[in-house]
């Protein structure tokens, strides 16, 4: 009888693993032809992985997905992020190639085995900070303002 419990244990483990899901988060920006080059190859990822759930953040123009970036960077000790930025199970990468897309690959794999946690488990805050969309729209005023300062107390 023991042996029988502890075989179903065993297949509801390996069973729970085998059809768990494995997240991967993708930050990207328009215009950014590196991020068109990761997306195919996630594309492509996914359909070899369909245990892999892609969450896709646009972050030029959204400021908080580029909050929530920024915050992932520092979970994973990335001092200076740019897009693409991937970050699945112990893994952070950013920008593109053979080289990262099978960092990605092998992290996706191991993460299948041995069932990691959220990326987004690693984050303990989003805090607000200025995204670089709004620095350059404040910055804009203020040349603006100073622009039409000077105009109006020239003679």
């Amino acid at each position: 009888m023991r042996a029988i419990v502890a075989l179903l244990m065993v297949l509801t483990v390996a069973g729970a693993v085998a059809f768990g899901s494995v997240e991967l988060h993708y930050f990207w920006a328009r215009g950014c032809p590196e991020c068109t080059v990761m997306s195919e190859f996630l594309e492509e990822l996914q359909e070899r992985y369909p245990e892999l759930e892609i969450h896709r953040y646009e972050v030029a123009f959204d400021s908080a997905n580029w909050r929530l970036m920024q915050a992932m960077a520092e979970a994973y000790g990335v001092d200076r992020v740019v897009t693409p930025a991937v970050f699945v199970g112990d893994r952070a990468t950013v920008r593109v190639g053979p080289t990262v897309e099978l960092l990605i690959e092998e992290e996706v794999e191991r993460c299948l085995e041995i069932a990691c946690s959220s990326p987004l488990d690693r984050v303990e805050e989003v805090g607000w900070r200025p995204s670089p969309l709004q620095l350059a729209l404040v910055s804009l005023v203020v040349i603006v303002t100073l622009l039409i300062a000077v105009e109006l107390t020239s003679p």
